[in-house]
């Protein structure tokens, strides 16, 4: 009988110019059905990137407009887990979680110099896998893309996530 519950993360995003890594923790149940990071179409990444780089939100045509989109700014995306246990598509709810091979993705693709970390539960994995594979690598947290994060508002992500990929 099939685990409904176990989620499984998409393939990585990435090319042998890719120079930043942004890691979420696991994408969300409509993300995993359109096999599309960040598909789910009140998440604020989309938004939140293209403001960063073009100063303003972009109205992306389709899927491979995004992804051509962060080719062109040297982006890559993937997530830190490649499988877990989750109801719904909270972080809160995340259990039992495999990683990703974060290391050998870094291994492989060397012009990687950052890695940014989208919220506190990718954060909070991705020091977990540091720490088990003993990798030394810097990263920054930047705040959840996800409209369930009200900490922020837009122009605060905006602000923070520009901070980050800039310096």
């Amino acid at each position: 009988m099939k685990n409904e519950n176990i989620k499984k993360s998409l393939n990585p995003i990435i090319n042998d110019n890719s120079k930043i890594l942004i890691l979420g923790s696991l994408p969300s149940d409509k993300s995993i059905f359109m096999n599309e990071y960040y598909g789910n179409t009140s998440n604020q990444f989309w938004d939140i990137i293209s403001s960063v780089f073009e100063k303003q939100k972009i109205k992306f045509e389709n899927y491979n407009e995004k992804i051509n989109f962060l080719n062109k700014q040297d982006i890559a995306l993937w997530d830190v887990y490649c499988s877990a246990e989750r109801i719904g598509s909270l972080d809160t709810n995340i259990k039992n979680g495999n990683f990703n091979n974060i290391k050998e993705l870094l291994n492989t693709y060397t012009n990687i110099q950052t890695i940014l970390v989208n919220g506190k539960a990718a954060e909070t994995a991705f020091k977990q896998y540091m720490k088990n594979q003993q990798l030394h690598y810097k990263y920054k947290y930047v705040p959840s893309s996800s409209s369930a994060n009200t900490r922020y508002t837009l122009s605060e992500k905006i602000e923070f996530w520009r901070n980050a990929i800039e310096t």
